[in-house]
């Protein structure tokens, strides 16, 4: 205990000592390090949350349920609104939909002269009066109305069918607005004529080239009734765990396929696995450049005082406690780098970004500085001044003490 405190007073007093200019200037290095560990990871992990939410309110919700596949495959959920009703029951549920899945292909003549330009797509049938609890695909609509449940001879394009809203679509119909005649043929053979009633913009995934009929105008072309390709459910996430209502459901329908937004979001893997490596990396540079500021401050400061160094063993100072003085100065530099780098996170980056989101073309990217984040920024700072103390210490220390004492 007694090395300790020795140890301590002398890195007070070489702290004391120092130039303070030199000092602000490695906090100033130290603590945009720290901030950038945090940040970077924090705008991916926001940007990875806004992506799957996206898909989440446009396409998939929180569950999916589809039709069985074992023993026999069907291509529709029976009895579709008795089992949503049975889902609805369970505690957390916010709503459910039906929904009807097709694949089919949209032509326009944008001149009227006969030469029309087609496009291939998903084509939804839903119940606009649920889906509206279930998805926010309303929240996106650029032009005209939504539909309604009454609705058969109208449709709801996305801007990456409809074109003219500068979507990374490789083609489009040319800009069909609201109000024009489209002719959709369904994978069934079906042809329907449909006024354009809407146009939605979503940017990334599913919904980039969709299309939308109401589910009374797809039981018609499909020739079905009260069945589904899928019922999508919303769920609250406070009240109890996506797993939790997983099980539940599959309780309820054995037979079929449930599925939670996170597996059926799997093509994305490799985008948010790209995101979380880069900012891994990002962070990794973060501490590189903390220890080796850290590093060259320490080494500086010792050489410049080996006479000192040598000294202090002349008198009976043991090595390691001269070490430990020289890593408690870098665990001192370290704290303010942390303390002022928190304050640039939540004094001025937080209120900023809460007040100012990043605007990204798929809605606002909300950046959030969780505990985890923090603990483990802290934790892994830490460890690089210890480390960076350490080293350039024990290397000037060990040095003997008439070399260290004539220089």
């Amino acid at each position: 205990m007694n090395a300790l405190k020795t140890a301590f007073f002398i890195a007070y007093k070489s702290i004391v000592r120092g130039r303070k200019g030199t000092f602000f200037l490695y906090m100033l290095i130290l603590s945009l390090s720290f901030f950038n560990m945090m940040f970077i990871p924090s705008v991916f992990s926001g940007l990875l949350n806004t992506i799957t939410q996206l898909e989440i309110n446009t396409s998939t919700s929180d569950i999916a349920v589809s039709p069985q596949e074992n023993p026999t495959p069907r291509q529709f959920i029976p009895n579709q609104s008795l089992l949503r009703a049975q889902i609805n029951t369970i505690p957390g549920v916010i709503a459910s939909t039906p929904v009807y899945l097709t694949a089919g292909s949209v032509s326009y003549d944008k001149d009227k002269n006969g030469v029309y330009r087609t496009m291939s797509g998903q084509i939804y049938g839903i119940e606009p009066s649920n889906a509206e609890k279930v998805l926010t695909l309303n929240q996106y609509l650029v032009a005209g109305q939504p539909l309604s449940d009454d609705d058969t001879d109208q449709i709801v394009l996305s801007a990456g069918i409809a074109g003219g809203y500068e979507l990374p679509v490789a083609s489009d119909l040319g800009g069909a607005k609201v109000g024009d005649k489209v002719n959709v043929t369904y994978a069934n053979g079906i042809t329907r004529t449909y006024t354009v009633k809407g146009i939605v913009k979503v940017v990334f995934g599913t919904a980039l080239t969709s299309m939308y009929v109401s589910s009374k105008e797809a039981q018609s072309v499909l020739s079905t009734s009260d069945t589904a390709s899928q019922i999508l459910v919303k769920t609250d996430l406070t009240h109890n765990s996506l797993d939790y209502y997983d099980r539940r459901i599959q309780d309820l329908a054995p037979n079929l396929k449930v599925q939670t937004y996170t597996e059926m979001l799997a093509a994305i893997q490799p985008i948010l696995k790209a995101f979380t490596l880069i900012a891994f990396i990002v962070s990794a540079i973060s501490i590189l450049v903390a220890t080796v500021t850290i590093f060259v401050m320490i080494y500086i400061n010792a050489v410049s005082k080996r006479r000192q160094i040598g000294i202090l063993k002349a008198i009976g100072i043991k090595e390691r406690i001269i070490v430990y003085s020289y890593v408690f100065q870098a665990l001192f530099y370290v704290a303010c780098g942390i303390f002022a780098g928190l304050v640039v996170v939540f004094g001025i980056a937080t209120p900023i970004l809460a007040n100012y989101p990043i605007q990204l073309p798929f809605g606002p990217l909300r950046v959030t500085f969780g505990t985890e984040l923090v603990t483990l920024s802290i934790i892994g700072f830490t460890i690089a001044g210890f480390i960076s103390g350490f080293i350039p210490a024990r290397l000037v220390a060990r040095e003997e003490i008439l070399n260290a004492i004539w220089g």
